[in-house]
């Protein structure tokens, strides 16, 4: 038992002391236990990171593999040029210009390489020694100092990726990169970079700066001009010679030094190069005609609206209708005589304006304004804004009222009237500008349309129907819409500048309607022609239509015509046009044209809340002869060729009819053949004998003038009756009144053509009737060729008319007849007196001239 129980007692014991006997071994092996699973968690990481490695390089070698290099797409600026080549103005996203790389000059192309990436042409794309070396000097200056991108990472950037500064963009920059190394030659990429880099001045590629630059094509540029635009690439804002050219020369010479340097030039060519005197061709001015181009451009879009997408940066070439001369003249009188403006709440000078030039025949737009300044505004009301015309709407009145058959001579009586209003209990009674109302005369359309006398239009207006008027407005191109009312008559109804222009053009024109174009020809950037374009004609109106009415409204422009104070503008020039005011002034037009060239003028504000301060001949009627007589500068004064079928012939002052042989006081008027014009029924001679004799004739307070054609041929049957005086009178035989007694006392003409009118008065000639209207001397409306119209266009103002222009005094010719004498116009176009030979001899014994009423605009 002991034994047993001491064995085991051994054994526990041996146990103890074995245990006890190494005590150094548990720390050792407890941090053998703790180092395991540290170097198995470094080995995992290790593991893991060569696992992300793998992917991460599988995942770039796939997007090498899979991403498609994007096909180069290189934004080029859209040009538009006006009709004589001359550039108007460039779209763009990015200005830009391409140019093959084999018509641009090699020197230019070694500047580039000489100082961009000497080591171009050797490397493939990427270089790393470049990048290194970029790294190491940025380090030691501790700032970037030096980039480490090729000419092929500029082109990948430019081309497919922004400029953020992130791994993204730097890891598909180095695979475009060597893939565009892969697809492209080292000139293909060349090529692309010297027509996307930008060279400051929101130019784009070599062309376009070269032209801002040095005013040539980059294929002419030498060795001077190419090593300063390759230093420019660095920093445009620091080396443009625009901000300094000492800078920009020093940038040069180390372009010049890195070419020697690389065996692209000698010593002398550099030093040659640096020595040359660069001639800068100055900072393009700011188009002009910002107005006419957002017109060209929403012509194109409407054309065809994929074109129009792409018109900022698809490099189209647009040849248009525009004159910029005659854009410049436009600026110059909207600068000069709009009225004196003021901010609205929007921050909008008002009033606005527009202002429009279509060529005859041709359509062409020459000039077009839509508002005062278009950075404050690009509404263009040339032809997005409609606004009443006022009386220049009469235009297409009258070319209804001639057109169907009416002579000119025919008149109606100012008077009160009234017409049915809009409402059943509405009464329309129309008045004449001005206080009085109304002439209480005959006016015949001559001098109802060189007054503008409102009355007679809306009795005229009656006679032939609205609808009509609208025809005949919408022959003559107005698409906006027309109320069908009397007040059409006097422009109740709202048009466009563009609109009035074409229609006035379209007189000009024999009648021919050209409807408006900016655009004649719209070229791709591979030269292909898209577009050609020529306007669409009609016969609108017969050609004698026409000519009749270019000659009434040539009178707008005669003393006591809504016009006068506009004629010194013109000189000997032929000029038609129209007046036009709107209710309470609130839109002030004048339209017209020459043989040439037709305008329209419209000023007024926007909201329509303010009255302008005068009317249309005072406000926008210095705009618009400002503009013409600077536009046809030089050119050569013609008028119009009269038809065939229309003939002079002579009318009597006092009523207006044919003269018949009594009729000692005539003027010419333009008839139709076949058409009807009632015998004067009077016999003057008694009425003749009295003027002579000096007696009162009844004083008519609202008289009108007689308004002279100023076409008319000059008479060929002397002065008959000349300025007879009182005195001579005494000298007649009373045999010879007693002789004419019968036909006095009977009112009866017959017999008269036997009388022998010497031995009333020596000299004095009756009137023949000249039943074969032929035409006579027609003035300036053949074909002379003088091309002077006064200084610079300006008023030339002939002696005896000095209206001053700039201070309104023309407005007076708004229908009140107080500009100048009238029937003075055409001397020898008159019979007997003129218009009225007894006023003259009042005249010159002090005898005051009689009133006129004020007419309408």
């Amino acid at each position: 038992m002991v034994f047993r129980t001491g064995g085991m007692g051994m054994r526990n014991s041996s146990s103890t002391i074995q245990s006890g006997s190494r005590p150094e071994d548990m720390p050792e092996r407890t941090s053998r236990t703790k180092t395991l699973p540290l170097k198995n968690m470094l080995l995992t990481m290790v593991k893991i990171c060569a696992v992300v490695a793998l992917i991460f390089m599988g995942f770039l070698g796939a997007l090498f593999v899979f991403l498609p290099l994007p096909e180069p797409s290189i934004p080029e600026a859209t040009r538009i040029y006006d009709i004589n080549g001359n550039l108007i103005s460039s779209l763009f996203v990015e200005n830009r210009i391409v140019v093959p790389y084999d018509e641009l000059p090699q020197h230019l192309k070694d500047a580039v390489v000489a100082v961009e990436d000497k080591r171009f042409f050797s490397h493939k794309g990427i270089d790393i020694s470049s990048i290194l070396r970029a790294l190491l000097r940025n380090f030691r200056a501790g700032e970037i100092v030096e980039g480490g991108s090729t000419i092929t990472m500029q082109t990948a950037k430019n081309l497919f990726l922004t400029h953020d500064r992130t791994i993204k963009r730097k890891v598909l920059e180095a695979i475009y990169t060597i893939k565009l190394e892969m697809r492209y030659t080292k000139e293909e990429i060349l090529e692309m970079y010297l027509n996307i880099i930008y060279l400051g001045h929101g130019t784009y590629g070599v062309e376009t700066a070269s032209k801002l630059y040095f005013g040539k094509s980059a294929r002419d540029l030498d060795l001077a001009e190419a090593a300063m635009l390759a230093g420019i690439i660095k920093g445009p804002e620091i080396y443009s010679p625009y901000h300094d050219m000492d800078r920009a020369k020093q940038r040069q010479a180390i372009v010049l030094d890195l070419m020697v340097e690389q065996g692209m030039i000698d010593e002398a060519a550099a030093q040659e190069a640096k020595q040359a005197e660069i001639t800068l061709a100055g900072m393009p001015k700011q188009s002009s005609a910002a107005y006419f181009v957002d017109f060209v451009v929403a012509q194109i879009r409407e054309w065809n609206p994929e074109v129009g997408s792409q018109i900022y940066r698809g490099g189209y070439e647009i040849y248009t209708t525009l004159d910029l001369n005659m854009q410049a003249a436009a600026e110059q009188a909207f600068a000069r005589y709009m009225p004196e403006g003021s901010k609205d709440a929007d921050g909008i000078t008002q009033p606005q304006g527009a202002l429009v030039a279509v060529e005859p025949y041709t359509g062409h737009i020459k000039a077009l304004i839509g508002g005062r300044d278009y950075s404050e505004t690009q509404l263009n009301r040339a032809y997005q804004v409609r606004r009443q015309p006022g009386s220049a709407f009469k235009i297409f009145l009258y070319a209804a009222v001639l057109d169907s058959g009416y002579p000119i001579n025919h008149t109606q009586m100012c008077e009160p009237v009234e017409f049915p209003g809009k409402a059943s209990d509405d009464v329309y009674k129309p008045r004449d500008f001005g206080w009085q109302g109304y002439h209480y005369a005959p006016l015949d359309i001559r001098q109802a349309v060189a007054i503008s006398d409102n009355v007679v239009a809306t009795k005229w207006a009656s006679v032939i129907g609205p609808g009509t008027i609208i025809d005949y407005a919408r022959r003559l191109g107005v698409e906006s819409p027309l109320e069908a009312n009397i007040p059409l008559a006097l422009g109740a109804s709202e048009v466009t500048p563009l609109e009035m222009a074409a229609a006035c053009a379209a007189l000009s024109a024999q009648g021919t309607y050209a409807k408006p174009i900016a655009i004649l020809k719209l070229v791709d950037s591979n030269g292909k022609v898209l577009l050609e374009n020529q306007a669409e004609t009609r016969q609108a109106l017969r050609p004698d239509t026409a000519y009749m009415l270019t000659s009434v409204l040539r009178s707008v422009f005669s003393p006591g015509g809504t016009g006068s104070g506009l004629a010194g503008f013109f000189g000997s020039r032929p000029v038609a046009g129209k007046s036009g005011t709107s209710d309470n002034q609130l839109e002030a037009w004048f339209v017209g044209y020459t043989r040439k060239l037709a305008c329209a003028v419209y000023v007024g504000w926007d909201n329509r809340e303010q009255s302008l301060s005068g009317t249309g001949s005072a406000v926008a009627g210095p705009i618009w002869a400002s503009f013409m007589a600077n536009a046809l500068s030089g050119e050569p004064i013609r008028g119009w060729e009269m038809p065939d079928n229309l003939y002079w012939d002579k009318v009597c002052d006092k009523t207006g009819h044919k003269a018949n042989i009594t009729c000692f006081d005539w003027h010419y008027e333009l008839f139709k053949q076949g058409t009807s014009a009632s015998v004067c029924p009077t016999n003057h001679v008694f009425e003749y004998l009295l003027g002579a004799l000096n007696r009162e004739e009844e004083p008519q307070v609202n008289r009108v003038p007689i308004f002279i054609p100023k076409d008319a041929p000059a008479a060929s049957t002397g002065s008959p009756g000349g300025t007879t005086q009182v005195e001579d009178l005494e000298q007649i035989d009373e045999s010879v009144i007693e002789e004419l007694l019968p036909y006095l006392e009977q009112g009866d003409q017959t017999g008269l053509e036997d009388f022998d009118w010497s031995q009333l008065l020596p000299g004095l000639v009756p009137h023949e009737p000249d039943e074969s209207g032929g035409p006579g001397e027609a003035g300036l409306d053949g074909s002379d060729e003088e091309t002077s119209d006064g200084p610079n266009g300006e008023p030339s103002h002939p002696e005896g008319h000095q209206e001053d222009v700039e201070s309104g005094l023309g407005q007076d010719g708004e229908g009140n007849g107080q500009q100048g004498e009238p029937g003075q116009t055409h001397p020898g176009a008159t019979g007997s007196r003129g218009s009225s030979g007894l006023q003259e001899a009042r005249l010159a014994t002090g005898t005051k001239q009689p009133e006129y009423a004020a007419a309408g605009d």
